[in-house]
């Protein structure tokens, strides 16, 4: 009997594969128009409705709902009337909306098509510098719009870690929780909610800062400063999300030494990050190794190199266990 023809099979699965880019484009396409808040909101909706409420071309629109809709996103009740599954609902502005639509954007999309350059000359620029013109967070500082979209998306992601990290701390004794490159805080706002005793040290760029300091809860505190010269003192719990994953080992060091001499005695370092698995599964923080060196130049790194890390700091790893498909955490002492 014949089995089939390997190459053939190959070629499915590669077209498969570069397919990729249609599913995560129209993804982040939904998103972006505001379809899937609109679904959520309406209920099922037809076709010619939901393209008049978001400003879309009808057709274009029902191309990307029957794409949706084999990507598990959508249902179709009835001719040309569409519901939101609750795959689809992740799509909504509230959930991981504003990250998919950052994936999708331009300059995301600009800079991925140079990973090429970048991985096959010695210039140094990175690939999202060079689609930019500078480095990522130099472009963000000058462009408040780039920055508030890279904020959204960096705290839709962030909600989605904060779930998964709700009851895996004690905080109740608690006194001080210093987030170091916390962004607009939401991590902290979650961490606070479990730490009744706790106020709260919201600490990253000026840039970053002025533009969060409004909108903070007064039980956070604000300071803007630079982490690789040193973080606010008198913490008893430091926080570093998704931080050390941005620098080489040098400056990653500096930082969590940094943090080890800011704290009370006896005070816990925080640090979520992705770990590559020591094999070469196909997992999400494999893709995300390659998404740092595209943005930042640097890598993701294998448990054991986060330990020696964190050892060469002067601290210790208490603990370490995965939180999500893109991220373990590690508590140190």
């Amino acid at each position: 009997m014949d089995g089939g023809d390997p190459a053939s099979d190959d070629a499915e699965w590669l077209l498969r594969e570069l397919g990729g880019k249609h599913r995560s484009q129209a993804l982040s396409t939904l998103a972006a128009v505001g379809a899937a808040d609109v679904l959520r909101d309406r209920g099922p909706s037809h076709v010619a409705d939901l393209a008049v409420a978001i400003g879309c071309e009808p057709a274009a629109l029902e191309s990307l709902l029957r794409a949706a809709a084999g990507m598990g996103c959508m249902l179709e009740q009835s001719p040309g009337c569409f519901s939101l599954t609750s795959r689809g609902e992740q799509l909504c502005s509230d959930q991981l909306g504003a990250f998919a639509d950052f994936l999708g954007s331009r300059a995301q999309w600009d800079a991925w098509s140079r990973l090429r350059e970048a991985i096959c000359d010695e210039d140094p620029a990175t690939p999202a510098a060079r689609a930019l013109g500078r480095p990522l967070y130099e472009h963000l500082a000058a462009d408040a719009r780039a920055s508030a979209d890279y904020d959204a998306a960096i705290d839709a992601f962030t909600r989605h870690e904060a779930a998964r990290l709700r009851g895996r701390l004690d905080l109740r004794e608690a006194k001080a929780i210093v987030d170091v490159g916390g962004g607009r805080g939401t991590l902290l706002r979650a961490l606070l909610d479990e730490a009744p005793a706790a106020r709260g040290v919201l600490f990253d760029l000026p840039h970053v800062i002025e533009r969060a300091r409004a909108s903070l809860p007064k039980v956070i505190d604000a300071v803007a400063g630079d982490f690789l010269a040193a973080v606010p003192a008198g913490g008893d719990v430091y926080v570093l999300k998704h931080v050390l994953h941005n620098w080489p080992d040098d400056d990653a060091r500096r930082i969590l030494e940094n943090c080890r001499d800011a704290r009370v005695a006896g005070g816990r370092v925080i640090v979520l990050d992705a770990v590559l698995a020591p094999d070469n599964r196909p997992d999400l923080a494999r893709m995300l190794d390659l998404e740092m060196r595209v943005l930042f130049g640097s890598s993701e790194r294998r448990k054991p190199e986060l330990r020696r890390l964190i050892q060469a700091a002067g601290l210790q790893v208490e603990s370490a266990s995965e939180l999500t498909a893109s991220s373990w955490l590690f508590v140190c002492r």
